[in-house]
């Protein structure tokens, strides 16, 4: 998979001198999200990004209007940037996933913002566990990239 793969089909991207894809990164949402090297290498579709809500990371799009979030980082932890996040992510999302949880406070954070555990088998067999959202009205809901 290449970095184009994380992009739902039909989508018009333009790639930018620093590998910015400028259709995402222009959207309000993310402010920038680049290729993750190691990602390219693994084809699994990860890129880099950074959010005006403080909140940086690994995430893919699954196509259908879903985030897959790999790792969030909050830039300065303790300051309500990770609820921002999240409560944008569920305006702009159809679905939010955050895979490979392995901090008990992010686990509690969720289950307080309406996740479930969920479980996730990739095409090689892998195994991801984490939280995920799913909007209750999945006709009402924009995916914020079209």
């Amino acid at each position: 998979m290449n970095a184009r793969a994380a992009i739902k089909p039909g989508v018009a991207v333009e790639r930018t001198r620093d590998g910015e894809f400028a259709a995402l990164a222009g959207s309000g949402f993310f402010e920038t999200w680049k290729p993750d090297p190691v990602g390219l290498i693994l084809g699994t579709g990860y890129m880099r990004f950074t959010t005006a809500h403080g909140i940086d990371g690994l995430a893919r799009l699954d196509g259908e209007g879903g985030l897959d979030c790999l790792a969030v980082i909050a830039r300065e932890p303790g300051k309500g940037q990770f609820r921002r996040f999240i409560a944008a992510a569920k305006k702009s999302f159809r679905r939010v996933a955050v895979w490979e949880d392995w901090n008990p406070v992010i686990g509690k954070a969720l289950k307080r913002y309406k996740f479930r555990r969920a479980r996730c088998v990739e095409a090689d067999g892998e195994v991801s566990e984490g939280w995920e959202w799913r909007s209750p009205n999945l006709n009402s809901a924009t995916p914020h990239v079209k």
